[in-house]
């Protein structure tokens, strides 16, 4: 800034080529310094309205997530644990309906296909209920 005013308010000699001289060449520094001034004024510009933007926004988003983190309780569930056991409870059924006729009428008990059958949809419903869960708490949270 310092050497486009200087540059700018010297006055050549009249006497000096206005081409290809002195003159010209004051000219080419002085539209160099103006054009330099002029991107150091808009880095400024960026600076103030962009990146104190993000910074803001950047602020804004780590208080954003450690609000998650902190409802991330609200989300957890057993979804898994339930898809597990009515895995296990149907894979028990099928092995109940396969042994039902080749064991002694006395040793029914626990493996009657029956009584598995309503183990199996205890464990379907109890699944059906965590993934429901599930379902309402990821809509009601956007």
């Amino acid at each position: 800034m310092k050497v486009s005013n200087v540059i700018s308010n010297t006055q050549a000699p009249t006497m000096l080529m206005s081409e290809g001289g002195l003159n010209e060449a004051t000219r080419i520094l002085n539209d160099y310094h103006k054009h330099s001034l002029n991107e150091a004024n808009k880095s400024r510009d960026i600076e103030i309205d962009v990146i104190q933007a993000l910074n803001g926004l950047r602020a804004d988003l780590g208080a954003k997530i450690k609000e998650i983190k902190g409802l991330s309780g609200d989300f957890k569930n057993s979804v898994d644990k339930e898809r597990e056991s009515t895995r296990k409870s149907v894979s028990e059924l099928q092995d109940a309906i396969q042994h039902y006729d080749h064991e002694d009428s006395n040793d029914k008990g626990k493996s009657d296909p029956y009584l598995v059958r309503l183990s199996v949809d205890r464990s379907i419903e109890r699944q059906i209920d965590e993934e429901n869960y599930l379902h309402r708490v990821r809509i009601g949270s956007h």
